[in-house]
């Protein structure tokens, strides 16, 4: 029940506050100077540096303990982690594997943020020629 009220929270405030904000700052951003810096470039470097940081960070502080403990105890899941349903341990190179997999996978999203902070460069920053700068004296709420 709680899982449902935090959802419809989570929708709402995601349908009232967040996508119009977001809409509204794509839609002039050219407009924008966040921080005294070219509002294009927060917008490639927010998509390609800061999201997969954002999602390697939530996502690590969940798994790399597991995956770490996993290694050292040389097992998956280690000793103490609670599960579900009657789970059989694995040892050996499997419990290994899925040990490393938990660790490799905000690695990968690390590593996607590197990749990205240098596709950054070729991402498109000039203000285009049919742009109409009216839009930028209308407020961005929706």
């Amino acid at each position: 029940m709680l899982f449902i009220l935090l959802a419809t929270l989570g929708l709402i405030i995601n349908h009232k506050w967040y996508l119009p904000f977001v809409n509204g700052y794509v839609s002039t951003v050219y407009c924008q100077t966040p921080f005294g810096y070219s509002g294009v470039s927060v917008l490639w470097y927010s998509l390609f540096v800061g999201l997969p940081l954002l999602a390697s960070l939530i996502i690590g502080v969940f798994t790399i303990p597991i995956g770490y403990k996993g290694l050292i105890e040389q097992q998956f899941p280690p000793q103490g982690m609670k599960v579900y349903r009657p789970t059989k341990i694995q040892r050996g190179w499997k419990g290994k594997v899925k040990s490393l997999s938990h660790l490799f996978i905000p690695l990968f999203f690390v590593s996607f943020a590197i990749w990205g902070y240098f596709q950054v460069d070729k991402m498109p920053h000039n203000v285009p020629d049919n742009f109409d700068y009216r839009v930028c004296n209308t407020p961005i709420t929706d």
